[in-house]
């Protein structure tokens, strides 16, 4: 069975290796020793990302490629500039630790530019609210997933108080002659406050119209955003993603 991905001070965690001392948790299983570092995960798919020096390794649609950094403006930035920077900052914090889920989500826009370029620029024209310097994410606006594939049909949320559960449920839109019952579910719950992220590829088929996940007891009295979507069995074509409400861990 699939288990969720937890990402907490932006760092990826698997249940089994959450450190004892993240937050300022006292109990636990595992150690600091067992976390996912994302610089790792990077070095092992290979290329290469980042600044060294006077050059920056950049991965576009695939390919990664090196060039010089550009010369340093003496000029100070304009209101413009300062306001685009800020909307920059807000969505690449957003989506650099779902990074992953990103990835399968916006498959179909791989060969435009990359799968991450589109979900930033998506979420640069239709997720940024407010006036500069105010300015915020509109999380109701955020798709984490697009495209043609057969989406979220009838999505419900149900929370039980003293079951730390959040039960998604939707209705099974998949024809009677096709393969589609068998679309896995992906989740995904966000909380704001705390800045952590539950994610969950394959939680269950389009067929089962629910399912329970369970959230971790430190997210007990926050509120968290929730998104849902399907992917094909295969993982070779995603849905838009469905923004559902947000509701209270209780």
């Amino acid at each position: 069975a699939n288990v969720p991905f937890y990402v907490i001070d932006r760092v990826p965690y698997t249940p089994d290796v959450i450190p004892t001392n993240v937050r300022g948790i006292t109990s636990g299983i595992g150690s600091a020793m067992g976390f996912i570092n994302p610089m790792d995960i990077e070095r092992i798919l290979g290329g290469f990302s980042g600044k060294v020096g006077n050059v920056v390794g950049v991965n576009n649609g695939g390919s990664y490629y090196m060039r010089s950094l550009p010369s340093k403006s003496k000029k100070p930035p304009t209101e413009a500039q300062l306001r685009q920077r800020l909307k920059f900052s807000l969505v690449l914090a957003f989506l650099r630790p779902i990074r992953t889920l990103i990835s399968v989500g916006y498959q179909s826009f791989k060969k435009k530019g990359g799968a991450f370029g589109a979900a930033t620029g998506y979420l640069l024209e239709n997720a940024i609210t407010g006036v500069y310097p105010a300015l915020s994410i509109d999380y109701t606006k955020v798709k984490v997933s697009r495209g043609s594939f057969l989406g979220v049909a009838n999505p419900e949320l149900v929370t039980t108080a003293g079951t730390s559960e959040i039960e998604f449920n939707w209705s099974n839109n998949a024809l009677a002659d096709t393969i589609n019952g068998t679309d896995m579910a992906t989740l995904l719950v966000y909380s704001d406050v705390l800045d952590e992220y539950i994610m969950l590829a394959g939680a269950a088929p389009r067929s089962a119209e629910t399912f329970s996940l369970t959230i971790p007891p430190r997210l007990l009295g926050q509120e968290v955003y929730c998104w849902m979507s399907f992917v094909r069995a295969d993982g070779k074509q995603a849905s838009d993603s469905r923004y559902m409400e947000k509701v209270p861990v209780i």
